[in-house]
């Protein structure tokens, strides 16, 4: 910094000598006969004002020279793309993230550390280091995938703020072209210099000639996307000529070094129908490739709508070989009824690079009407065989038979503890079995079981109800009939007379009022209660107790109790006075028999069928990729004065981020007799399906012709939309519903599944070797490759590369040239003359 004078004129001499007149003026002349104190003050004022006249004609400057950076951007691309889910490869950070797993334990899928957290953590270390550079320096940061674009730009001391934009992005980009960053920031370089490029990339270039249109889509709304990519050696080249630095940092492990190692659960069934409280086998196989001797746990996980999830059985496999196939059979019980996600997860060690096979997804359905039914039988009788017969052709109902022979009488009570503890079963049938085969304590139990829920069933024979001696027994008060205990039969002998206790045959079975136990509908010409064959036989039952609950559904022709129904507690109980109803089948009527049981297990699980206004959803692949398509089916039988007009109907996809879109639906209804069948279609695609431009042609007839109503058929069409909709990889829900959308007369919603299948998570080892090559050159100009653990290098590159771009940039300050130097002069120099004027007229001097 020096000081300096430019006088007016541009001469210095010129300069000193009106200086020199202009103080002569001002302190030669002056009054006279005035006190030297006034003087004094006169001569102040006239030596200011000659001061700042002083100044102005010389003025002086401040002349200083300082050596900047010239002003220019630093760009920072990002990227994007979907590889980015992939692991990084770097087990100490996933650690880090989570702890180390103790024991030698393997770590969870949770603890993987991926490329998006990699590039994150790089991200936020750069904000804290390169704040510290010149406040010429601009930053902008760039995202990209497919297509690149400035997401935002400031400072380089305002670094940190400008990368926050980066928590709002996810990595969702179907493809990579690496040139489209660097063709962004040359372009953007036309106003302001670069400092450099800093590319963050695994080096995974997607895109290119060889990839199809249906991979380069990357929303539904791309209807021309381009087939070819850019090409990052030719961008570098450009970069290189320019004289821009190209800095690389590598994400993911290294191609040429990475070893594979990969755990993916394969062939778990799309979907699985269960039934509350029955037990379902699961099968799916795992292999593994690259863990030798490495323990890999397995979890089997229930997902509820809500989302919950909860552990339903765990494995471990452990193999000797590089590679290695394991099939699993795994038994699950059905928790209740509802819409459920299975989950099979195989938890690798960390650092797998890709993760996104280490699980397979089932859809169950769980359905009520399922129960566990345990049938308790002294003699091998027909009833037996035709019962077991009937309930196990309905996969929802699980029956274990235990059969207890009269000829272990002597060591009666058989040990049934178990088996009757609360909750074992959700119902206990007792067919033709003395009550001392159970025992009074046993019996108890059973009471107290049925109180808190179970139900019971009790079957007539001749050793049942008083003849077995269950009026004396704590069961006695479970029942809604009255017990004779008078013809009760010692236990273990034979029956001397058939009739004690009995209702001789033919015995014809009527209802006695409507129930869901007795109103049975059958297809076909199957019997009905009118033409159903007697029963040989029943017990003779002396009345039904007076408690509420307590009906009689059938009777005889006299009106004796056949089918009593109560309840006990929380639980409900049946008892059949008759067991015989192996004659229906035998009869032709097999339908009527398992329905009639059916309906009665049903009601007496509290399960009654109801399946009126209920619509029923199905689809050809509950799980498919992004480049399949699935068609979805429905059906529904409603009243006639339902209204079913196609413009009623609405479908729409729930994806899983929450957002809706609206889907192409089809209905056409029939007349079925008294009821009005429904039929619905619609077809849902994945997001790089072909699809079709407007119209299904699905919808027309194989010959082409448009189809024609006949008498007893309709064809609501509805009107397709203009562009048929497609959906990302996730687990979305289909909704279909009837009327009003707030209000719907019928709904219904089915979950399914898109399974990614972009390239990008094809490329598991990322390719360092190309990064480093087009760093490599932009060498002169200062660009050069690193990788995560070399961020200080890089730092230090940059500010170095900062450092070699300082100029010599000179500062001068001259009095007066600004506005406020030059008002202090101003006011300075009028100012003194002014009151020098006023002190003068005010002490009467000329």
């Amino acid at each position: 910094m020096r000081l300096s004078y430019d006088p007016i004129y541009d001469s210095g001499l010129v300069g000193v000598l009106l200086t020199a007149a202009v103080v002569m003026l001002l302190f030669v002349i002056t009054p006279k006969g005035i006190s030297p104190q006034r003087r004094f003050i006169l001569l102040v004022l006239r030596g200011l004002a000659a001061l700042a006249l002083v100044l102005t004609m010389l003025r002086p400057s401040v002349v200083r020279t300082d050596n900047r950076p010239a002003a220019a951007t630093l760009a920072i691309a990002m990227d994007t793309s979907r590889s980015m889910t992939l692991a990084s490869g770097d087990e100490s950070a996933a650690f880090a993230n989570s702890g180390s797993p103790a024991n030698g334990d393997a770590a969870t899928n949770s603890d993987v550390d991926t490329r998006w957290q990699q590039q994150d953590r790089i991200l936020s270390t750069l904000g804290e280091r390169l704040t510290e550079l010149d406040d010429q320096l601009n930053v902008a940061l760039y995202r990209y995938d497919r297509r690149s674009e400035s997401i935002a730009s400031g400072p380089a001391s305002d670094l940190r703020q400008t990368l926050g934009v980066k928590n709002q992005l996810r990595p969702t980009g179907v493809l990579t072209d690496l040139s489209t960053p660097l063709d962004a920031a040359v372009a953007a370089s036309r106003g302001t210099p670069l400092a450099g490029i800093l590319l963050l990339s695994d080096g995974t270039q997607t895109a290119g000639p060889d990839v199809q249109s249906k991979d380069q889509t990357d929303s539904p709304s791309e209807t021309n996307p381009t087939t070819e990519g850019g090409d990052p050696i030719a961008s570098a080249r450009l970069v290189s000529a320019i004289g821009v630095p190209l800095w690389t940092v590598a994400l993911g492990p290294r191609a040429d070094t990475n070893r594979i190692q990969d755990v993916s659960v394969q062939s778990l069934p799309e979907t699985y129908r269960m039934f509350t409280g029955n037990e379902t086998e699961i099968s799916f196989e795992v292999q593994t490739q690259g863990y030798p001797g490495v323990p890999i746990a397995l979890t089997v996980d229930w997902v509820n709508a809500a989302g919950v999830s909860r552990t339903a059985a765990t494995r471990t496999v452990v193999s000797d070989q590089p590679s290695h196939t394991e099939a699993f059979r795994i038994p699950v019980v059905a928790p209740d009824p509802g819409q459920y996600q299975l989950f099979v997860r195989a938890r690798p060690p960390a650092g797998e690079p890709n993760a996104s096979n280490d699980s397979q997804l089932a859809f169950v359905d769980v359905r009520p009407g399922g129960g566990r039914v345990l049938y308790l039988e002294g003699t091998p009788r027909l009833e037996q065989t035709f019962l077991r017969r009937g309930l196990r052709r309905f996969p929802d109902l699980e029956l274990t038979y235990r059969w207890i022979p009269r000829d272990t009488a002597t060591r009666w009570p058989a040990s049934l503890a178990d088996d009757l503890q609360t909750g074992r079963f959700d119902v206990v049938v007792i067919g033709d079995l003395h009550s001392a085969a159970i025992g009074d304590k046993q019996l108890e139990q059973l009471a107290d079981a049925v109180a808190a829920g179970t139900a019971l069933v009790t079957l007539g024979g001749e050793r049942a109800y008083g003849a077995g001696g269950y009026a004396d027994t704590p069961l006695a008060k479970v029942l809604p009939v009255r017990m004779d205990g008078s013809v009760a039969i010692p236990p273990g002998r034979e029956i001397d007379n058939r009739l004690r206790g009995q209702l001789a045959g033919p015995i014809t079975l009527r209802p006695s009022r409507n129930h869901p136990i007795t109103t049975i509908k059958t297809l076909g010409r199957d019997a009905n209660w009118a033409t159903l064959p007697p029963m040989p036989g029943a017990n003779a039952l002396p009345g039904v107790k007076t408690n509420p609950g307590v009906q009689v559904l059938l009777e005889d022709e006299n009106e004796a109790p056949m089918l009593v129904v109560g309840e006990y507690g929380q639980g409900r109980v049946a008892s059949l006075a008759f067991d015989s109803t192996w004659v229906w089948w035998r009869s032709g009527a097999s339908e009527f028999h398992r329905r009639f049981w059916r309906q009665l297990m049903l009601w007496l699980l509290s399960r009654e069928e109801d399946r009126d206004n209920e619509l029923q959803l199905e689809m050809t692949r509950r799980r498919f990729s992004t480049s399949q398509s699935s068609l979805l089916s429905g059906s529904i039988s409603l009243s006639p004065d339902t209204t079913t007009r196609s413009e009623n109907w609405s479908a729409e996809v729930v994806l899983e981020s929450g957002e809706t879109r609206p889907l192409n639906l089809t209905a056409n209804t029939r007349i079925n007799g008294d009821q009005r069948e429904t039929i619905l279609n619609a077809e849902i695609f994945g997001a790089a399906t072909e699809m079709p431009s407007s119209n299904n042609a699905s919808d027309l007839p194989d010959d082409g012709t448009s189809p024609s109503p006949s008498d007893n058929s309709q064809s609501d069409n509805v009107p397709p939309a203009a562009t048929v909709s497609s959906f990302p990889p996730g687990i979305h829900r289909v909704r279909v519903r009837l009327g009003n959308t707030s209000n719907p007369t019928v709904a219904a919603e089915l979950p399914f599944q898109i399974v990614d299948d972009t390239r990008e998570l094809s490329v598991i080892a990322a390719d360092h070797a190309l990064l480093e090559r087009i760093a490599a050159m932009t060498k002169e100009s200062g660009g050069a490759a690193f990788r995560p653990d070399q961020l200080d290098k890089l730092v230090d590159q940059i500010t170095a590369q900062r450092r070699r771009a300082e100029r010599a940039v000179i500062q001068k300050w001259r009095l007066g040239d600004d506005p406020a130097s030059g008002w202090i002069l101003f006011a300075l120099f009028a100012g003194c003359l002014c009151s020098e004027w006023t002190l003068r007229r005010r002490w009467g001097l000329a």
